[in-house]
């Protein structure tokens, strides 16, 4: 109904978005800085966010990025697997076969990155919902990523999560992973500058090239979704559908602080 109504010639703020596509703010801009200062050095990186900031979709955008010939990204949503389901996991992605002895996991691991790093690639390993993982995995990646007497980082590791990934390390009993950390970036939510230009820029990219949502409409926006990214898009596509059903050929302001309701 919105499409039609609107002109526009796709759904607007859909989650499958080409990375080369997603809106240019700071908060993304500042992320793609670290992650490629990151690259570089290599190490452990934490990214962390409340639900909905984007941080996988920018994962996402920085490995499409990655030249193939010299970097293998491996994208692993581990969340509350055991160590040796992690282990798997991580030993399949770099071509490993399957093992069913902890010793010998970590070994072909090992030998994996170290093959990897003989023909000129890096491994890069994308942790995702690391909030969620069991405490003894940061000891065994720690462990398990020290190469030669810890002279070196041959992996990029990136853990990605929400902010009680931060409160989980703070716990002494994590200060040796702590103190490999490279780099850190929480990603924030947006102003009410970004909050339009988002909402504007999603919906020229699905074909709308006239203004949709009054100011005080867009302000609303901003205010109920807090300038999440998820839940700036969820709201604005509700508001778009109330004006729709009302015939209007723009959205209003009672159009937004009626999807917010509904939404509560």
């Amino acid at each position: 109904m919105i499409e039609a109504r609107f002109g526009l010639k796709a759904r607007p703020f859909d989650k499958s978005i080409s990375s080369r596509d997603l809106y240019p703010w700071p908060g993304l801009e500042e992320l793609d800085a670290r992650l490629d200062m990151v690259k570089r050095s290599r190490g452990i990186m934490l990214l962390t966010g409340e639900p909905g900031t984007g941080k996988t979709v920018a994962l996402r955008r920085f490995v499409d990025g990655l030249n193939a010939e010299h970097y293998l990204p491996v994208y692993l949503p581990l969340a509350t697997v055991t160590v040796m389901d992690a282990y798997a996991q991580i030993n399949r992605a770099l071509g490993g076969g399957d093992v069913h002895s902890k010793s010998l996991l970590y070994r072909d691991i090992q030998r994996g990155i170290a093959e990897l790093a003989s023909q000129g690639k890096q491994p890069v390993l994308v942790l995702d919902e690391a909030d969620l993982l069991r405490s003894v995995l940061f000891d065994e990646l720690r462990i398990l990523l020290n190469f030669e007497m810890d002279s070196k980082d041959p992996v990029l590791l990136i853990l990605a999560g929400q902010p009680q990934l931060l409160a989980k390390l703070a716990l002494r009993v994590h200060l040796p992973f702590r103190q490999r950390v490279a780099m850190r970036y929480r990603m924030p939510a947006m102003d009410e500058t970004h909050t339009r230009g988002y909402v504007e820029h999603h919906l020229r990219l699905a074909g709308r090239k006239q203004r949709l949502f009054t100011d005080e409409a867009l302000l609303q926006v901003f205010v109920q979704s807090g300038g999440i990214p998820r839940a700036i898009g969820n709201l604005a596509l509700t508001a778009m559908l109330n004006a729709a059903l009302r015939a209007k050929d723009l959205v209003e302001l009672d159009d937004v602080i009626a999807a917010s309701r509904e939404m509560a």
